[in-house]
């Protein structure tokens, strides 16, 4: 009996020391959840908090803009490439013969132009040689129309003979053909220059043409030349040397390296106590909670479902109110150098201090 007495002492007392401890475990689960609750609700006073956010930047499509077979690639896969590096290669045989056809076509036009104005000049000078034979022939026919006044009145005095008379009449009629002629050709020659410099403007707009042409065929060929048009990292290589590539297709993806900046989208209840320039806590998921500071950039000219590809319709009778977020742009205020961990994507909390 007294063994069992003994037990049944030893365990009363375990007991007791058990509950003494779960009693004081309970306590200060309780204390502690109450401060956690308390340090929350100050908190919340302080800061306007969420975890919808994410990393930003530009991110530039590299697309093709002629046609053809890739015959290089000077990239690789998340390659940091400057402004004007080359990436891709076409191969550029057919734009290189185009070009010698519009060289060749310029050729032809120019030819033309300068046969052109070659024909101008022998116009010119045929339509003065028209003009001086015409006053020649003026000049004649003044002195033949003398001679048969002279003659007219001397065979009525029976001065000359009939036949030196004729003869000045026809030399009067002759030099009056001469004198309609000379004036056709006056006038035909200088149909001809006009028709000439008519030309001639006709075939300097072809050569023009002709040289948009020429210049439209070094720009097609520049394009087998696929450039990056800043400074940034490429992402995924998806293309291979062989492979046909149209215009406008996509052949990189590059992030540029501009800056970054983080894109909060913050609940519509919140946005009234948020304003442009307050102070933001940045903490970054992925470097093990790492804090940048930013601060508040600008918002959203709309909600997020406003810019969606299908925005909801709230009028089909299936309402029910959800809480709309509003995207809030937010600027870091670290240098590049303590950015170049961050990376557009990553998933990020801000904290803005009222």
């Amino acid at each position: 009996m007294s063994e069992d007495k003994t037990i049944n002492e030893a365990v009363v007392k375990s007991e007791k020391k058990r509950n003494t401890i779960l009693t004081i475990l309970s306590f200060i689960f309780i204390i502690g959840g109450g401060i956690w609750i308390l340090s929350l609700i100050f908190d919340f006073h302080r800061y306007e908090t969420t975890n919808n956010a994410q990393v930003e930047s530009y991110i530039n499509s590299v697309t093709a803009r002629a046609t053809g077979h890739v015959a290089s690639i000077h990239f690789d896969a998340n390659q940091f490439v400057h402004k004007g590096d080359t990436l891709v290669v076409l191969d550029d045989e057919e734009y290189r013969i185009k070009v010698k056809q519009a060289e060749a076509d310029l050729a032809v036009a120019e030819g033309n132009l300068h046969s052109l104005e070659q024909s101008i000049v022998t116009a010119t000078a045929n339509q003065a040689a028209s003009k001086d034979n015409l006053e020649g022939d003026k000049a004649s026919l003044d002195k033949a129309e003398k001679d048969y006044q002279r003659f007219k009145n001397m065979i009525a005095d029976s001065a000359v003979t009939r036949n030196q008379y004729d003869q000045v009449v026809s030399k009067l009629q002759s030099t009056k053909a001469y004198l309609d002629a000379g004036q056709k050709q006056l006038l035909a020659s200088v149909s001809t220059t006009k028709q000439s410099y008519t030309n001639l403007e006709a075939a300097k707009a072809t050569v023009a043409r002709k040289k948009a042409d020429l210049e439209n065929a070094l720009l097609q060929l520049s394009y087998t030349r696929i450039i990056a048009m800043a400074d940034g990292y490429v992402g995924e290589r998806t293309i291979s040397i062989g492979e046909l590539i149209n215009a406008n297709q996509v052949v990189a993806t590059q992030v540029l390296n501009q800056k970054v900046w983080v894109t909060a989208n913050f609940k519509e209840t919140q946005i009234g106590k948020i304003k442009p320039g307050q102070e933001v806590t940045i903490t970054v998921d992925a470097l093990d909670d790492k804090e940048f500071k930013g601060k508040v950039v600008g918002f959203s000219p709309a909600t997020g479902a406003k810019f969606s590809m299908v925005e909801p319709d709230n009028s089909t009778g299936n309402f029910v109110k959800i809480t709309q977020r509003i995207p809030v742009k937010i600027d870091f205020e670290a240098s590049a150098k303590e950015l170049e961990s961050v990376k557009p994507g990553m998933s990020v909390t801000v904290e803005i201090k009222k």
